[in-house]
């Protein structure tokens, strides 16, 4: 869940956008505008006599999943504090190094994916440390 921000390469605004084509997703869209093809005339339409408007509407649905995403981390964010407070230094100051450069906007999104990451990492590290243990002792 965490937003990885590339520090070192902002896309230039000469940057030509490509057009990729996924043959799965086309058929997902295909059969979405078949069931709907009202929806499908209408921003059709919109494009053409409204392109800027078009636009928004795009990003209406962006903003409208950033805002659904962000109920979840507001429920996450206390336990995800709490947990941070109980780990030594070393893992807050790494977390902090990955929150580096991130748009404010998306810091407190970004900062409960870290917690995540981080806590996903001690598990898999306390897995692995009870696998060698676990192995010596039946080889022993």
């Amino acid at each position: 869940m965490a937003i990885r921000t590339n520090k070192t390469e902002q896309p230039s605004e000469s940057a030509e956008l490509s057009n990729r084509d996924n043959p799965a997703i086309n058929k997902k869209i295909d059969a979405h505008i078949a069931a709907f093809p009202k929806d499908f005339a209408y921003y059709t339409k919109l494009v053409k006599e409204n392109p800027e408007r078009a636009v928004r509407k795009l990003i209406q649905k962006d903003q409208m999943k950033f805002e659904s995403d962000m109920k979840l981390v507001a429920k996450q964010m206390p336990a995800a504090k709490e947990w941070l407070e109980q780990q030594p230094v070393e893992v807050r100051q790494r977390i902090d190094r990955a929150l580096e450069g991130v748009n404010p906007y998306l810091h407190d999104k970004a900062f409960v994916g870290e917690v995540l990451r981080e806590m996903g990492t001690q598990n898999r590290k306390a897995l692995t440390v009870g696998a060698s243990q676990g192995a010596r002792a039946s080889a022993g």
